[in-house]
């Protein structure tokens, strides 16, 4: 579980510029409503090839200039560490739909 949100799948995939990632996927959020903004089903990004000074990126896909961060190797294979991480990333794009004009879409 992270940031109150159970992964429902993870699998790889290939993005348009050939890099590859992990891809955590998180189901929609139900409150009795049709799901928008931050309720709708998510998924957190991890880059899986490192940059020139060895951190790998993990965003959430839709708001990654807004919630990229880079994590380093050692971070990545600790669980727990990795769970945090991915929590923060969750937690940082809650606040951006909190903050936006998109707020009900």
């Amino acid at each position: 579980m992270c940031y109150g949100r159970d992964i429902y799948h993870i699998h790889t995939e290939t993005n348009k510029v050939n890099e590859q990632s992990y891809v955590f996927e998180f189901d929609a959020i139900q409150d009795g409503q049709v799901p928008k903004g931050f309720n709708k089903p998510q998924e957190v990004h991890l880059i899986r090839h490192a940059d020139e000074d060895g951190n790998y990126r993990l965003f959430l896909m839709g708001l990654q200039m807004t919630t990229q961060i880079k994590i380093n190797q050692y971070t990545i294979k600790d669980k727990q560490q990795l769970i945090l991480k991915i929590s923060s990333v969750l937690a940082q794009a809650e606040r951006w739909w909190e903050h936006s004009n998109l707020q009900n879409k």
